[in-house]
């Protein structure tokens, strides 16, 4: 998996791009088993790894929109797919040879949910614990959907060259601190690009670049899973 030079000027430029294939078919369903056998056992992973991104830090029973963090190291058998590999090459081609996995995590949004996930710059995370953004403002968020990802069923949507300016300030969704989610005030939502993708397409964007995502408006669950690759001048 190779970026070419025009590629990678547009992802530093925009602070965003999408690709229409990124893995095989079969490599597709290998991951689908794979997160599958993460989410039947929910309850059972790891608090801190297994929680609700679209209501409060609730870990056991019905999830709005459950999310397991971490997922490479709760089945490491995820490392082996050819999504991963072509990742880190790409990552490895932009970032710099000594590029690595931050942090990977899968999502999943079920039917009408009705939940969006906010704007948000993903940088703010990492920021409220380490007041040093400098060290940790690079890297590359990859976004791949299990199925076809649509703006019905709630795909990316990004401000292009929001990557350029500064961190937002960020509070809890409803600035209520038992949210997990993070949300920014004040986006200019005219600019906002929309990216549907197929499955085993996806996106790529830096930390500091805002992006949404909708609620599911579809019959279909909208299943994700998401690549954090830092270089020597970045973090998860």
């Amino acid at each position: 998996m190779t970026f070419t030079p025009q590629q990678i000027a547009e992802f530093y430029r925009r602070g965003f791009i999408a690709l229409q294939q990124i893995t095989t078919p079969q490599d597709l369903g290998v991951i689908r088993d794979l997160l599958a056998g993460l989410f039947d056992r929910f309850d059972q992973l790891p608090k801190e790894l297994a929680l609700d991104l679209g209501d409060k830090k609730t870990h056991g029973g019905k999830q709005s929109i459950p999310q397991i963090n971490m997922a490479t190291q709760l089945e490491p058998r995820l490392r082996d797919t050819q999504y991963f590999r072509n990742a880190w090459a790409v990552a490895r081609q932009v970032l710099g040879d000594d590029a690595h996995l931050g942090f990977d995590h899968a999502i999943y949004k079920p039917p009408h949910n009705g939940k969006e996930t906010p704007w948000h710059q993903d940088l703010a995370y990492p920021a409220r614990r380490s007041p040093d953004v400098n060290i940790i403002r690079f890297g590359m968020n990859f976004w791949m959907p299990l199925q076809d990802a649509s703006v019905e069923s709630g795909c990316m949507q990004f401000i292009p060259y929001s990557n350029l300016g500064n961190l937002l300030p960020h509070h809890s969704v409803g600035h209520d601190p038992e949210v997990h989610t993070l949300e920014t005030d004040n986006v200019d939502m005219s600019k906002a690009v929309a990216c549907p993708v197929p499955a085993g397409g996806c996106t790529i964007h830096q930390p500091k670049t805002l992006h949404y995502t909708g609620p599911n408006q579809t019959n279909e669950w909208r299943r994700v899973w998401i690549l954090n690759f830092a270089g020597e001048l970045g973090g998860a």
